[in-house]
């Protein structure tokens, strides 16, 4: 996979239930340390730096910049800073509100459906909105009718991405740290982006386990899987509920290609930089799913397998219903 989101979206997939995505080569062991201590210093400092200059666009970036970079880290306080300062000057902002509902979404102990309310009001035609509960709860029948219902799914993923990576273009990294200057500032500001979180789906795939949903949630799943900007997170859970609820239709086979396109490409490094501006570029302007594919083209990969390819690991095809449990 691409280097935007691989760590958040690893850790996403296993909070759902799904198997972790392959590894991609990493850059070299010095530089990644050098910027695992830095990291918190750069993104305070960029933060302020983003609050003082001001504007919508730098009020995203340090929100986004507030969230820990690790997905399963408790979020800090400051949070509900930075939803403040977006909602005092971009109240009625689609992007701005989804990263305040998400911010909430991503908080255990966070109950304010203020936000959720005003971006469902404002852009509920997005099955993505309807999802974002706040504190991660288990959504409403109510809810998932809504997001069945909608025209489309998109995780504002590109252009999230789009708005940190300008905000973080001239940004320099914390002196003194042994490393390349350049390096470093190029391996913060890629880190910075690939923490970008994406919403919380395992309440969502848990809910859908009850039959009485099957026809809401299958709906809900077509959406997903035709996710408007590509991202390979929700295109995952929706080829799941594809393949739960739609068994011996064409939508299960093709639920099932892309599992089985997923895991072919996953078995190559196809970024081994792990700062490829072009993948980001491609995200902005493709999608996730078509800069993986682009990516891997350029590292010399087909995008789907030859016939008769069978992966290494052949339960990664599976439904996790489907695998058979690790021995002991």
């Amino acid at each position: 996979m691409h280097l935007l989101c691989r760590r958040i979206t690893a850790a996403l997939l296993l909070a759902a239930g799904l198997p972790a995505l392959p590894a991609i080569a990493s850059d070299p062991t010095a530089l990644q340390q050098a910027a695992q201590t830095a990291a918190a210093d750069y993104r305070q400092a960029q933060r302020e730096r983003l609050i003082a200059a001001g504007g919508r666009d730098n009020r995203i970036a340090a929100a986004l910049l507030t969230l820990p970079a690790d997905a399963n880290a408790p979020i800090p306080a400051a949070t509900a800073d930075a939803a403040r300062a977006l909602l005092g000057g971009d109240a009625d902002d689609e992007l701005a509100l989804y990263v305040i509902a998400l911010t909430c979404h991503l908080q255990p102990d966070c109950s304010d459906r203020g936000a959720v309310e005003h971006l469902t009001a404002r852009a509920g035609g997005n099955a993505l909105h309807w999802l974002l509960t706040p504190g991660a709860a288990a959504p409403a029948d109510a809810a998932l009718q809504k997001a069945a219902a909608a025209q489309s799914a998109e995780p504002h993923l590109g252009a999230l991405v789009g708005v940190l990576d300008k905000a973080l273009a001239k940004a320099t990294a914390p002196a003194a740290t042994g490393a390349d200057a350049a390096a470093l500032a190029a391996q913060l500001r890629a880190d910075a982006i690939a923490a970008i979180p994406l919403p919380r789906f395992a309440p969502t795939l848990g809910v859908c386990k009850e039959a009485a949903r099957r026809d809401t949630c299958l709906e809900l799943g077509r959406h997903l899987f035709a996710d408007a900007q590509g991202s390979i997170l929700s295109r995952m859970i929706g080829s799941v509920l594809l393949r739960r609820l739609a068994k011996g239709t064409a939508e299960e086979t093709a639920a099932y290609a892309f599992r089985r396109d997923y895991v072919w490409l996953g078995e190559h490094d196809i970024n081994p930089d792990g700062r490829d501006a072009t993948v980001r570029a491609d995200l902005v302007r493709y999608g996730e799913w078509e800069a993986w594919l682009r990516a891997a083209e350029r590292a010399g990969f087909t995008r789907t397998p030859p016939a008769g390819w069978a992966p290494r690991n052949p339960q990664q095809l599976l439904l996790s219903e489907e695998r058979q449990p690790a021995a002991k």
